[in-house]
Parts: C-alpha cells; structure tokens; sequence
C-alpha cells in the first residue's frame, strides 16, 4: 500500500520563477505546480499539500518554525499519515531542520528540501530533490530516524548538514560526518545511524537570542550592546575550539553577571568546543562564570536550542544538558 505523505510548503527558491520585469527570481510556483510537474511521484506515495507560507527563507522566523513544527505534529496525530515533506528555500533551511529534529514529538519521517535554481532556470533542482524527499519519507526504514535533510539525493543529519556554496547544486554537506544515507534509482540506502538529542517538548520559545562573532582584537562593545538591550541569550563564535579574545571575555562576564545566558560556540567548520588552552579567554577560563558549550552545534543551530531551552526553564545547569 502507498504511504500518505503530506508535502508542506514554505516558500524558498524551489518555488520562484524570473519576474518579467526585473528578470530576478520571485515567489510564484505554488505546491500544487510543484507536485503536478512530476507525475511518477504517484508511484511512490498518496500526497496531500498544505501551502505553509511562500517566501525566501531570509523571512522565516523562529516563531514559523515553531508554527510550523505545532502544525506537523498535529497533523501527525492522524494514523493515516505516514510522513512528512517540507519544502523550504535553502538560505535557512538548515536551522528550520533543526529545529524539527529537536522540537517535534512525532517520530514519523519528517524529509526537508528545496532547490540552488529556480523553477524556470536550465538546471532547475526542484524537482529532482522533491522526488527523492518522497521517496525517502515513504522508505519504511526511514521511521524513527528522526528530521533529514534531502539534498541532491543525499541523506544527512539536521545537526551537522550545513549549506556550503552560495549558489551550487551541491551546497548541502556534512564537512565532518559525510551524509548518512543515499537515493538510488531503486532503494534508499542508509549507510550510517546517527546519535538523537534530547528533545525539547515546550509551549514557548525566546525569540530575542544574540548571536555575536569573535574576531582578532575584539573588546566588549557588542557584548554591553546585547546587555542594554536585555537579550534574553547570546551565542558566542568564538575562535578555535573555543577562545575569545580577553576584552571580548570581559563582556562575556558581564552578560553573566546579569543572568544572561551565554553558550560558546566556534567560527571553525567542524571539531568540537574544548577546554583545551588554559589561557585567559579560553574556554577554560570562562567555565567558573558559567558558560555552556556548545559542542557541535554552529552558532545559528546553538541560538536555535537556546531558544527552545529558555522556553522551558531558565535554570542555567538545565539549559546545560540540552547542549550535552
């Protein structure tokens, strides 16, 4: 029997066509032009569609995405649906994802995708990322796995996948873990399992989350700037595994002297926050004032957690295992 997959959509460069009059690529393709344009998708799954938003992605807030994950899983609620499909542009569909994959209560597949080119362009992507999202949240072994990013017919893991080239096909990539799974002509092949974090179930999020980037002799400035404007968190980039400069460290202790909470997070691509240097400014050196690592986590998908985090409790050491 067919699976019953409903396809949600948000907007992005999947869905945008060149405006006639200033040949630039606008919202126009609904989620109906979308799935009529492939025929053979009726050979892989019964699809409902439910037009969530159409915009570019730089319009998402995390107020839609946790819109959009309360409207997954009630939907989800219904044992007819078998999965999920969400189309979404590609400037910010990496922290959508991760935010489903933390979020969501449903353990039916939940496949996100979108396009590099638009709907009327030589080389338009859509169609065949659409496809294979299909096919993957129709897969029986994709139960239980959790929110994947379906890109260019591979499978990778929300936490890690990030978008690597401003206009490629082939932007999505996992730099340090490689994709867990691949869409051939005649199975869904995954080649790996991957650790799930500990979810956050929560009825609010904090939207007002700074995220301030460390660079070669910062001072405090921005840190005392997200103070005054009660930020109700700030993510730090820091260098390395995990370093700030010493001024930039003194703003960070003045943030936690006002209760803010502050996770360090890496402007490096992949490796892990460390306490490695013991130096003033290293992460070892902040560890007394309280600061969280962020571990893994880039910084957007660290504001992403925090946010959900300080919907449920503003006990620093709680928010802490989140992060774990």
């Amino acid at each position: 029997m067919k699976k019953h997959i409903i396809v949600i959509t948000t907007g992005g460069t999947i869905a945008m066509k060149e405006d006639p009059v200033t040949k630039k690529l606008i919202p126009a393709v609904s989620g109906k032009d979308l799935i009529d344009a492939i025929p053979e998708i009726g050979k892989y799954a019964k699809l409902d569609i439910i037009e969530f938003s159409n915009k570019p992605s730089g319009y998402m807030t995390i107020e839609d995405m946790f819109e959009l994950s309360k409207k997954i899983d009630e939907l989800a609620l219904n044992k007819n649906i078998d999965g999920f499909l969400i189309t979404h542009g590609t400037d910010t569909l990496e922290e959508t994802a991760f935010f489903l994959s933390v979020s969501l209560q449903t353990e039916k597949p939940v496949c996100v995708t979108g396009a590099m080119k638009g709907a009327a362009e030589v080389g338009y992507d859509g169609y065949g990322n659409i496809l294979s999202s299909i096919r993957t949240a129709a897969c029986d072994e994709t139960y239980g796995k959790g929110v994947l990013v379906c890109f260019n017919e591979k499978i990778y893991n929300p936490e890690d996948v990030t978008k690597t080239h401003t206009t490629c096909n082939d932007t999505f990539k996992s730099p340090e873990w490689g994709p867990i799974g691949v869409v051939y002509s005649d199975e869904i092949y995954f080649s790996r399992t991957h650790k799930r974090r500990m979810k956050i179930h929560s009825d609010s999020i904090k939207k007002d989350i700074w995220i301030i980037k460390c660079y070669s002799g910062m001072d405090g400035k921005l840190c005392k700037l997200a103070k005054e404007n009660n930020a109700s968190g700030v993510v730090i980039e820091g260098l390395g595994c995990g370093n700030v400069p010493p001024l930039c460290k003194d703003g960070i202790i003045e943030l936690r002297k006002a209760g803010i909470p502050v996770v360090l997070a890496t402007r490096v691509h992949t490796g892990l926050i460390k306490e490695e240097y013991g130096y003033d400014g290293s992460a070892m050196s902040m560890k007394e004032i309280g600061i969280i690592l962020s571990r893994n986590l880039s910084s957007v998908k660290a504001r992403i957690l925090l946010a959900l985090a300080l919907g449920k409790t503003d006990d620093i050491e709680e928010i802490r295992k989140y992060f774990k």
